[in-house]
């Protein structure tokens, strides 16, 4: 079954054994937790989010946005929170820079923005427009340049969905 899970994610090929698949994803939590953000593109950040948190409950991306959150420096929450409020015009404004509240707003964002790529869609790398002026809200890969902080929390996303899955004792 993780076998399944982890097709598709962390640079896998269809043709990849589970152990190649198993290494791809360590080596990709590896970099993430080394905090060598710049070893990870951004076009790996985006396919590895958009896929690992296609399939997870609200709860399951909450615990994951939690634990990717509490890996942050709290400067690198704080900016994270605003640039969620910002972008969102407030409807998704944590009351505090707790990893717990950070990531509920991450996961209501990503609820809202799931059919434009999630967390990735607000903030203008999904394809979602503004509903108020249909206007899109970025400019895709660049958007992620843009703003290193949205790149770090959704590789996070990733990272903590990649050792649940070839780890689950983690």
């Amino acid at each position: 079954m993780v076998d399944q899970l982890l097709g598709g994610l962390f640079g896998s090929k269809d043709d990849d054994d589970e152990p190649t698949r198993r290494g791809r994803a360590r080596d990709y939590v590896d970099r993430y937790e080394r905090g060598v953000y710049d070893q990870i593109g951004d076009d790996e950040v985006l396919h590895n989010y958009r896929t690992a948190t296609s399939q997870l409950s609200p709860d399951e991306y909450h615990r994951a946005a939690t634990d990717a959150i509490r890996q942050m420096s709290p400067e690198q929450r704080r900016e994270l929170r605003r640039e969620l409020k910002r972008r969102s015009r407030d409807r998704f404004d944590a009351r505090d820079d707790s990893p717990e509240e950070v990531a509920r707003a991450m996961q209501q964002a990503h609820q809202e923005h799931e059919g434009g790529g999630g967390l990735a869609g607000l903030f203008g790398m999904g394809g979602s427009k503004d509903s108020t002026t249909g206007q899109s809200q970025g400019g895709g890969v660049a958007g992620v340049l843009g703003n290193p902080v949205a790149k770090v929390a959704m590789a996070g996303v990733a990272a903590m969905v990649a050792k649940k899955l070839t780890d689950p004792n983690r």
